[in-house]
Order: C-alpha cells, then sequence, then structure tokens
C-alpha cells in the first residue's frame, strides 16, 4: 500500500521524465531571467502618463537584489507560465503538464473541485475567528468587518469587473502554484527527498516572495503555501491547489467590497496574530484535505484505480 510519501514522489519525479542536471536548471532560471528583463523594460517603455518618471526612480535606484526580486516575483505570473513552456520544449526536454499532474492533463473539473471545497472550509475558519475574538476580547466583534456590501456591488458593470478580475487572479494563482508547487517543488525533490522538507521550504520563499506584507500576512502566506503543498502532492496534481490558491485571493478582493462596517479596534498580540493566521489559512485547507481522506476524493489514475478494481473484486472472490 502507497503511503504518502509515495504519492508525494510520484509527482516530484515528474521532473525525471527530462533533463535534471544543473545546466538545464540554470538555463532555465536564465530564460526567466531574460523573459523577467524584457517584461520590465517593456512595461517601462509604455507611452502613459506617469511613465517617464517612474522609469527614471526604476533605473536610478536599479541593483542586482532589485533585478533578482523582480525575477522571483514575475516567474509566479505570465512570465513564468511561457517562460517554463519554453524551458519545457526546449530545455528540460519533458512536457510542460508534468509541471501540473502524473496524468499530463489539466482537469478543469479538479480545479473546480477545490474552488467549492475550499469556500464553505473558509467561511468555518470565519466562523471560528469570530467565536475566537468574542472570547478574547469580551467583545462580539467580526475579526473581517460586517457585511455591508457597497451600493453598487450588484451593478452590472461591477459584476462584469469582478468577473474579469477572477478570471485575471485564477490565472495569477495558475502561475504562482505551477511555479512553487510545480517547477520549484519537483526540482527541490531531486537533492531533497523528504516532501516535509521541500513544502516547507516553499513555504518560505512564498511568504518571502510576497515582500509587500508585514510579518503577520507573511505568516498566513506561510501556513496557506503549506496546505497548499500538502493538496498538491498528496492528489499528485495541481488543480485543487490551483482552485483553493484562486478562491482564497478571490476573497481577498471581494472582502473590502462586502464587508464595509466598523472592524475592531481591539489590540491585536503576537499570539493572536497565530490563532487567526492558522484558522484562517492552515484550517480550512486541513479540512479540505479530511473530506478529500474520509470521501476518498483523491485523484487515482486510469490504470491505477483498474488495478484497484481488479484487486477488489478478487478479494470479493476469495471471500
Amino acid at each position: 500500500m502507497k503511503t504518502k510519501n509515495d504519492f508525494a514522489r510520484a509527482f516530484v519525479d515528474l521532473a525525471k521524465l527530462g533533463r535534471t542536471d544543473w545546466r538545464a536548471l540554470a538555463l532555465t532560471i536564465l530564460i526567466l531571467a531574460l523573459l523577467s528583463a524584457v517584461g520590465t523594460l517593456g512595461s517601462l517603455m509604455l507611452p502613459i502618463p506617469g511613465m517617464q518618471a517612474y522609469r527614471n526612480l526604476y533605473f536610478h535606484h536599479f541593483s542586482f537584489t532589485l533585478a533578482v526580486q523582480n525575477l522571483l516575483t514575475d516567474a509566479g505570473g505570465p512570465v513564468g507560465v511561457l517562460g517554463f513552456w519554453l524551458a519545457c520544449k526546449f530545455i528540460l526536454r519533458r512536457p510542460f503538464a508534468s509541471l501540473i499532474s502524473v496524468d499530463l492533463k489539466f482537469s478543469a473539473k479538479r480545479f473546480l473541485l477545490g474552488v467549492a471545497l475550499y469556500l464553505p472550509a473558509f467561511m468555518v475558519g470565519v466562523a471560528l475567528m469570530w467565536i475566537y475574538a468574542g472570547t478574547r476580547f469580551s467583545i462580539w466583534t467580526s475579526p473581517v468587518g460586517y457585511f455591508h456590501p457597497q451600493q453598487d456591488t450588484l451593478s452590472f458593470s461591477r459584476i462584469l469587473g469582478l468577473f474579469v478580475e477572477s478570471s485575471m487572479i485564477a490565472f495569477f494563482a495558475f502561475g504562482e502554484e505551477l511555479y512553487l508547487r510545480g517547477w520549484m517543488t519537483q526540482t527541490l525533490g531531486q537533492y531533497i527527498r523528504v516532501p516535509v522538507v521541500v513544502a516547507v521550504l516553499v513555504a518560505i520563499l512564498f511568504a518571502m516572495f510576497h515582500a509587500q506584507y508585514g510579518w503577520s500576512v507573511k505568516m498566513v502566506m506561510f501556513f496557506n503555501s503549506v496546505g497548499f503543498s500538502v493538496l498538491s502532492l498528496r492528489d499528485r496534481r495541481l488543480e485543487l491547489a490551483i482552485g483553493a490558491h484562486s478562491m482564497s485571493n478571490i476573497w481577498v478582493t471581494l472582502m473590502p467590497m462586502i464587508f464595509t462596517g466598523p472592524h475592531s479596534n481591539a489590540k491585536i498580540l503576537i499570539p493572536d496574530a497565530a490563532v487567526f493566521a492558522l484558522t484562517k489559512s492552515a484550517l480550512p485547507l486541513a479540512l479540505m484535505f479530511l473530506f478529500l481522506q474520509k470521501t476518498n476524493g483523491w485523484f487515482t489514475p486510469a490504470g491505477e484505480r483498474l488495478s484497484n478494481n481488479e484487486k477488489a473484486a478478487s478479494e470479493e472472490h476469495c471471500a
């Protein structure tokens, strides 16, 4: 019987479908760096108001550290998607879909399942945060504000805008998962053969990439990343994590629009922030994992499914 580590390695070792030597790694990074540089320079050349001043400021403060930071950020977006496609085709010499799943396909159903499971699981987390806030501060106050939608929330233009924005959010979530839970996890997994260690390292990098946030948000990012890694490694594909990641980011976008009431002014200490981070990020993903575990909802390749059915039939016949 397979263990969790076997499932994880089945995904990680998809890298062995192509080149895994240091030259392939260096050339892949070089492709990403070139695309990042072209994208950055192209953006700076756009003829839009204020770009001249921004361009001068960018070149004045340019440094190697800034270039590396741009590369790490861009690799989780459209630049990364194009870069990894080019790298798989010309450098790594393996299917692009090997960064996504063990059956070398993208499953929209698994993506939608991740979306559908994350939302109610997150609502459980919000309810528990509410209970914790009431118990801890002796004031029954919502940690995310009160439900009070903006007046034009249901207008056609706003709904259309939200649809477009949600689609973009889903694409960027796909880019980040392809980069971190796909390429980086598989690459590190060739040198570090303990999936838990790889997941923690990727989570640390994921939190560090979001340099614009404070430590409390980075804590949420860390636990989110560990949860996304657990889902993708156990399912042997990225779509569940992409769906959950998309829904998490969409929720962050929608929250200021529908929870516009007053927030609590209670002082949040480090232990409180840790509890909120665990409840907001780790708990929903843990609930998703438990649901899939209890319902046997994990992905099973066709050949493995047939083998399991034959084994079950044989055991039934012997009984």
